[in-house]
Protein backbone atom coordinates (compact mmCIF):
# COMPACT_ATOMS: atom_id res chain seq x y z
CA UNK A 1 0.00 0.00 0.00
CA UNK A 2 0.92 3.18 -0.18
CA UNK A 3 1.80 5.53 2.78
CA UNK A 4 -1.68 7.34 2.60
CA UNK A 5 -3.28 3.83 3.13
CA UNK A 6 -0.93 3.12 5.42
CA UNK A 7 -1.39 5.70 7.88
CA UNK A 8 -5.22 4.98 7.88
CA UNK A 9 -4.18 1.12 8.44
CA UNK A 10 -1.85 2.44 11.88
CA UNK A 11 -4.86 4.75 13.01
CA UNK A 12 -6.80 1.57 12.80
CA UNK A 13 -4.33 -0.19 15.03
CA UNK A 14 -3.97 2.77 17.27
CA UNK A 15 -7.89 2.51 18.04
CA UNK A 16 -7.50 -1.01 18.63
CA UNK A 17 -5.11 -0.81 21.40
CA UNK A 18 -2.99 -3.52 19.80
CA UNK A 19 0.16 -4.70 21.32
CA UNK A 20 1.99 -4.38 17.90
CA UNK A 21 1.85 -4.18 14.45
CA UNK A 22 3.17 -6.16 11.54
CA UNK A 23 3.53 -5.83 8.02
CA UNK A 24 3.77 -8.73 5.81
CA UNK A 25 5.99 -8.06 3.11
CA UNK A 26 7.07 -11.69 1.77
CA UNK A 27 4.02 -11.54 -1.14
CA UNK A 28 4.51 -7.56 -2.55
CA UNK A 29 6.07 -8.53 -5.76
CA UNK A 30 2.55 -10.41 -6.80
CA UNK A 31 1.14 -9.52 -9.66
CA UNK A 32 -1.82 -9.06 -8.02
CA UNK A 33 -1.28 -6.88 -5.37
CA UNK A 34 0.55 -4.55 -7.94
CA UNK A 35 -3.01 -4.22 -9.85
CA UNK A 36 -4.60 -3.28 -6.67
CA UNK A 37 -5.93 -0.07 -5.94
CA UNK A 38 -3.89 1.94 -4.37
CA UNK A 39 -1.18 -0.55 -5.74
CA UNK A 40 0.75 -2.75 -3.37
CA UNK A 41 4.78 -3.65 -3.64
CA UNK A 42 7.90 -3.70 -2.02
CA UNK A 43 8.90 -1.22 0.22
CA UNK A 44 12.47 0.94 0.44
CA UNK A 45 14.59 1.00 4.24
CA UNK A 46 13.64 4.69 3.50
CA UNK A 47 9.80 3.91 3.52
CA UNK A 48 9.78 1.56 6.16
CA UNK A 49 11.32 3.71 8.49
CA UNK A 50 8.66 6.37 7.95
CA UNK A 51 5.80 3.45 8.46
CA UNK A 52 7.82 2.26 11.71
CA UNK A 53 7.91 6.46 13.05
CA UNK A 54 3.98 6.12 12.85
CA UNK A 55 3.42 3.94 15.55
CA UNK A 56 4.58 3.69 19.47
CA UNK A 57 4.01 0.11 19.46
CA UNK A 58 6.51 -2.44 18.63
CA UNK A 59 6.50 -2.74 14.61
CA UNK A 60 7.36 -6.04 12.95
CA UNK A 61 8.29 -7.23 9.66
CA UNK A 62 6.94 -10.65 8.66
CA UNK A 63 8.07 -12.67 5.17
CA UNK A 64 12.13 -12.23 5.73
CA UNK A 65 13.68 -15.20 3.91
CA UNK A 66 17.18 -13.46 3.70
CA UNK A 67 19.92 -12.05 5.78
CA UNK A 68 19.69 -8.99 3.55
CA UNK A 69 16.23 -8.51 4.36
CA UNK A 70 16.26 -8.86 7.87
CA UNK A 71 19.06 -6.22 8.03
CA UNK A 72 17.08 -4.12 6.17
CA UNK A 73 14.04 -4.47 8.27
CA UNK A 74 16.71 -3.74 11.33
CA UNK A 75 18.05 -0.49 9.80
CA UNK A 76 14.31 0.97 9.25
CA UNK A 77 13.68 0.35 13.03
CA UNK A 78 11.74 -2.96 13.13
CA UNK A 79 11.61 -4.34 17.03
CA UNK A 80 11.25 -8.30 15.28
CA UNK A 81 11.09 -10.22 11.87
CA UNK A 82 8.98 -13.29 11.11
CA UNK A 83 11.13 -15.40 9.05
CA UNK A 84 8.18 -16.53 6.36
CA UNK A 85 7.86 -17.84 3.19
CA UNK A 86 3.84 -17.48 3.66
CA UNK A 87 3.88 -21.20 3.99
CA UNK A 88 6.00 -21.52 0.52
CA UNK A 89 2.79 -20.56 -1.53
CA UNK A 90 4.72 -16.92 -2.76
CA UNK A 91 7.51 -17.98 -4.94
CA UNK A 92 7.93 -22.29 -5.82
CA UNK A 93 11.46 -23.49 -5.53
CA UNK A 94 12.15 -21.07 -2.68
CA UNK A 95 14.45 -22.36 0.67
CA UNK A 96 12.29 -23.03 3.84
CA UNK A 97 12.45 -20.73 6.72
CA UNK A 98 14.42 -23.66 8.49
CA UNK A 99 16.96 -23.44 6.02
CA UNK A 100 17.50 -19.42 6.43
CA UNK A 101 16.51 -19.27 10.02
CA UNK A 102 20.46 -19.93 11.55
CA UNK A 103 22.09 -17.21 9.31
CA UNK A 104 19.65 -14.84 9.69
CA UNK A 105 19.75 -14.90 13.41
CA UNK A 106 23.67 -14.71 13.51
CA UNK A 107 23.15 -11.83 11.24
CA UNK A 108 20.88 -9.94 13.68
CA UNK A 109 21.86 -11.41 16.83
CA UNK A 110 19.74 -9.57 19.93
CA UNK A 111 18.81 -6.75 18.03
CA UNK A 112 15.44 -8.09 16.45
CA UNK A 113 13.32 -10.55 17.94
CA UNK A 114 12.96 -13.01 15.88
CA UNK A 115 9.78 -15.23 14.83
CA UNK A 116 9.24 -18.10 12.68
CA UNK A 117 6.38 -19.68 10.65
CA UNK A 118 6.05 -22.44 8.01
CA UNK A 119 5.54 -25.75 8.58
CA UNK A 120 5.45 -25.75 12.81
CA UNK A 121 3.16 -28.48 13.56
CA UNK A 122 4.72 -30.00 16.65
CA UNK A 123 6.54 -29.59 20.05
CA UNK A 124 9.49 -30.98 18.03
CA UNK A 125 9.05 -28.65 15.41
CA UNK A 126 8.95 -25.41 17.82
CA UNK A 127 12.25 -27.30 19.78
CA UNK A 128 14.20 -27.39 16.59
CA UNK A 129 13.04 -23.73 15.38
CA UNK A 130 14.42 -22.43 19.04
CA UNK A 131 17.97 -24.45 18.46
CA UNK A 132 17.87 -22.99 15.00
CA UNK A 133 18.04 -18.95 16.36
CA UNK A 134 14.39 -18.11 16.77
CA UNK A 135 12.61 -16.44 19.88
CA UNK A 136 8.93 -17.75 18.79
CA UNK A 137 6.98 -19.25 16.72
CA UNK A 138 3.74 -18.42 14.67
CA UNK A 139 1.28 -21.64 13.91
CA UNK A 140 -2.31 -20.85 11.96
CA UNK A 141 -3.20 -23.56 9.64
CA UNK A 142 -3.56 -26.37 11.99
CA UNK A 143 -5.68 -23.97 14.23
CA UNK A 144 -8.09 -23.36 11.74
CA UNK A 145 -8.37 -27.67 11.88
CA UNK A 146 -8.92 -27.08 15.70
CA UNK A 147 -11.62 -24.55 15.59
CA UNK A 148 -13.55 -26.15 12.72
CA UNK A 149 -13.01 -29.48 14.56
CA UNK A 150 -13.35 -27.99 18.26
CA UNK A 151 -14.20 -24.77 18.65
CA UNK A 152 -12.40 -23.47 22.11
CA UNK A 153 -11.95 -26.93 23.16
CA UNK A 154 -10.01 -27.51 19.77
CA UNK A 155 -7.78 -24.86 20.54
CA UNK A 156 -7.10 -25.73 24.00
CA UNK A 157 -5.94 -29.75 23.13
CA UNK A 158 -3.73 -28.29 20.28
CA UNK A 159 -1.98 -25.94 22.53
CA UNK A 160 -1.36 -28.96 25.14
CA UNK A 161 -0.28 -31.06 22.57
CA UNK A 162 2.27 -28.53 21.07
CA UNK A 163 3.31 -28.25 25.16
CA UNK A 164 3.58 -31.33 25.99
CA UNK A 165 5.37 -32.68 23.43
CA UNK A 166 7.96 -29.38 23.54
CA UNK A 167 8.29 -30.84 26.87
CA UNK A 168 9.07 -34.41 26.13
CA UNK A 169 11.65 -33.06 23.30
CA UNK A 170 13.24 -31.01 25.47
CA UNK A 171 13.51 -33.94 28.43
CA UNK A 172 14.87 -35.95 25.44
CA UNK A 173 17.49 -33.16 25.11
CA UNK A 174 18.52 -32.33 28.31
CA UNK A 175 17.39 -29.05 27.95
CA UNK A 176 15.82 -28.04 31.73
CA UNK A 177 14.90 -24.28 30.35
CA UNK A 178 13.88 -22.77 26.71
CA UNK A 179 17.20 -21.04 27.31
CA UNK A 180 19.02 -24.21 27.04
CA UNK A 181 17.20 -25.03 23.75
CA UNK A 182 20.74 -24.02 21.39
CA UNK A 183 21.85 -24.93 17.96
CA UNK A 184 24.05 -27.82 19.45
CA UNK A 185 20.96 -29.92 20.25
CA UNK A 186 20.07 -30.19 17.05
CA UNK A 187 21.76 -31.43 13.63
CA UNK A 188 21.32 -29.77 10.25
Amino acid sequence: WNLETIKVKMDLVRKSGAFAVAMDVDAAGLPILKNMTPPAGGKSVEELREIVKMTDIPFVVKGIMTVKGALKAKEAGAAGIVVSNHGGRVLDQCLSTAEVLPEIAAAVGNDLKILIDGGIRSGADIFKALALGADGVLVCRPFVTAVFGGGKEGVKLYIDKLAEELKETMAMCGAVSLQEITAELVRR
